[in-house]
């Protein structure tokens, strides 16, 4: 299970909020613009028309508007904006607004490189400080040229002030470096452009900066919320007329973090960074360690000091080709510039790019987060407001306690089923033979490990909810509703219902919809792969009897039968883990909306439910923003 979501406190008024909003400036040049896309100031007017009440139909551009999924997206988040503009960070929310304006393919890319400072001591560059501005410094570094002067000046500058490095074509000398760039009103930082060959047409934007270490109490072991810092670090910078430091929010799309030597591994070490995220990556110098010291370590081995050694020597000689390929595949940067190359360069597709569709999806899961975690506080308020002190403390812990035994079961139980003896009867090489029992091994399985502890502490937590409605004397209506969205013929009325009913409900649908689908599937792939082998094998047959030979006809056969074992394989194998993932995201839905039904019953029986109402409100509607986002962003 993973640990609870520590968020930070939402803003009480609307002073604050602006005062947010106003030190959430990116330092970047494409957003110190005051006035929004005009995209989007057609896109606020259109919705202040149709608004209105007016009896005009809505016009061609009106309804292409709407189906335009990247300006459905955007509006979205202009909603979400001005609807919870304390759930979200709007910094980063900038930055994806401004990637939507841009041409599809060809938004602009912001990478951080963040040296990872040991402590929390004066703004001096450490040893992970100059790794990072080498480390960039090779990745960057043409070896067909000389050293150039941006190499100099990025080595030379002192990461007590951030630095942002441009890369793009260079038109002319006097582009090169010593230039400060204006960020918003008075702020400046320095800024250096850098000419790459394989990056000039990515339209890249580089931070470099010292970032200190994110293992402290303010964030714990909240993953989302330390994701959520690293990609929108804060930088100190100078503010005129009086150069004083005030720091600014600078959102990324990419983030990698550098340490140096052991202590740097030991502070990306205690880091609680979310594993399989491409997003941010990890970067540690080691000079004499290998690879097989350092094997099962959650960040990249890299050797900038090898690295430079072989780039000096190529610049040098030509002749040092094969020393200076062998340095730099020692030294590991290959890995740091695929990373940073892969998903930055256009597409011909004109398809959004990989890092800004991530910084969307980022932006709304802890959205969503934030979210459901201010839904749960008013939730403990309206329990404490209507029933006696000792009573609501003991039912808030327990719904509490439920939810994470409930997530911890529907992994734990799972994960044990999907790999048992019997799940594994259903290869896809023992499918001739057990095409007939994949209904019956699934609705086994679910009947046996989907949530059946559960199922049965929700009727007891719902008997003590009972308890403590009788004690205040409510009575007078259901505790419970059946589920919404449910397919099942079963007739069940309100006065029926005394428990939530929203895990039976699913499982039942899953096994009478989803299991019947996966063997009717079953049942296909292997007539469909029987009659493959069949007409191969035929068609071999009489490629023989034409005198074309044994060994073409039985290479033939064999074609035919390797193809339809392949396809079965393929095709059986998706299916599988597509149903695993349905029946666990399900389960996920059903655990929510069963804690949801227990906090709408709670809420009701507030003695104080106008404010509570209005405010539980404002949420979901800004969980249905967050959904129809996500929806416009799976049309992209």
């Amino acid at each position: 299970m993973p640990p609870l979501l520590s968020l930070r406190r939402a803003l009480s008024s609307r002073s604050s909020a602006v005062v947010r909003r106003k030190l959430s400036i990116c330092l970047f040049r494409s957003l110190t613009k005051r006035h929004a896309p005009p995209s989007f100031e057609l896109l606020r007017l259109g919705r202040k028309h149709f608004s209105s009440g007016g009896s005009h139909e809505p016009t061609e551009a009106a309804a292409s508007l709407a189906s335009d999924p990247r300006r459905d997206l955007a509006t979205a988040l202009l909603d979400l904006q001005a609807q919870a503009p304390n759930y979200v960070n709007l910094a980063r929310l900038q930055l994806a607004l401004r990637n939507l304006s841009q041409p599809p393919g060809h938004e602009s890319i912001r990478v951080a490189f963040l040296g990872l400072r040991r402590g929390f001591g004066p703004s001096v560059d450490s040893d992970s400080g100059v790794t990072a501005k080498r480390l960039l410094r090779f990745v960057l570094a043409d070896p067909l040229n000389k050293a150039e002067k941006w190499e100099s000046q990025l080595e030379e500058h002192d990461l007590s002030q951030p630095l942002i490095v441009r890369v793009g074509a260079i038109k002319s000398s006097e582009e090169l470096g010593g230039e400060r760039m204006e960020v918003a009103t008075g702020h400046s930082i320095p800024e250096i452009k850098v000419s790459s060959h394989s990056l000039n047409e990515a339209n890249l934007e580089i931070l470099v900066t010292l970032a200190d270490s994110l293992a402290t109490a303010e964030y714990g072991d909240d993953a989302l919320a330390i994701e959520d810092s690293i990609l929108a670090p804060t930088v100190e910078v100078a503010v005129a007329p009086r150069g004083t430091l005030t720091p600014v929010a600078t959102p990324v799309h990419m983030a990698l973090l550098v340490g140096d030597g052991v202590l740097g591994a030991a502070t990306v070490l205690s880091t609680p960074i979310m594993e399989g995220n491409d997003t941010i990556s990890v970067a540690v110098n080691f000079k004499q360690l290998g690879a097989e010291d350092l094997s099962g370590c959650p960040f990249t081995r890299v050797n900038v000091d090898g690295a430079g050694e072989g780039l000096g020597l190529f610049r040098e000689d030509v002749g040092n080709a094969m020393r200076y390929q062998a340095l730099w595949s020692e030294s590991n940067l290959g890995r740091i510039s695929e990373w940073l190359t892969t998903s930055v360069l256009p597409n011909e597709a004109a398809t959004t790019k990989t890092p800004v569709r991530n910084l969307i999806q980022s932006l709304l899961q802890n959205a969503s987060a934030k979210i459901q975690a201010e839904e749960g506080r008013g939730l403990s308020q309206a329990l404490e407001g209507n029933i006696a002190p000792h009573a609501a403390a003991r039912l808030n812990q327990a719904l509490s306690e439920w939810a994470q035994n409930a997530h911890e079961e529907l992994q734990q139980r799972l994960e044990v089923a999907f790999t048992s003896r019997s799940w594994r009867k259903l290869g896809w090489w023992k499918l001739f033979w057990r095409a007939d029992d994949v209904g019956m091994l699934s609705s086994e399985m679910l009947a046996r490990r989907f949530l059946p502890d559960a199922e049965q502490n929700i009727i007891y937590l719902a008997g003590r909810v009972q308890e403590a409605r009788i004690a205040e004397g409510h009575t007078n209506h259901p505790l419970f509703s059946a589920p919404s969205n449910t397919t099942s013929t079963a007739v069940v009325t309100r006065s029926e219902i005394k428990w939530p009913t929203h895990i039976s409900f699913t499982k039942r649908y899953l096994q009478d919809k989803t299991v019947p689908a996966l063997q009717a599937l079953a049942q296909k792939l292997v007539l469909q792969s029987a009659g493959g082998v069949t007409l191969t094998t035929a068609l071999a047959g009489l490629t023989y009897l034409s005198a074309v030979g044994a060994y073409e006809s039985g290479a033939i056969a064999a074609l035919g039968l390797v193809w339809s074992l392949g396809r079965l394989q393929r095709k059986w194998e998706a299916a599988r883990d597509f149903w695993e993932a349905e029946v666990r995201e399900e389960g996920r839905k059903a655990i929510r909306a069963t804690e949801v039904n227990i906090a709408e019953v709670l809420d009701r029986s507030s003695k104080s439910q106008g404010d509570q109402v209005e405010r539980l409100a404002e949420l979901r509607t800004a969980q249905e923003i967050i959904q129809r986002a996500q929806e416009a962003l799976e049309r992209l």
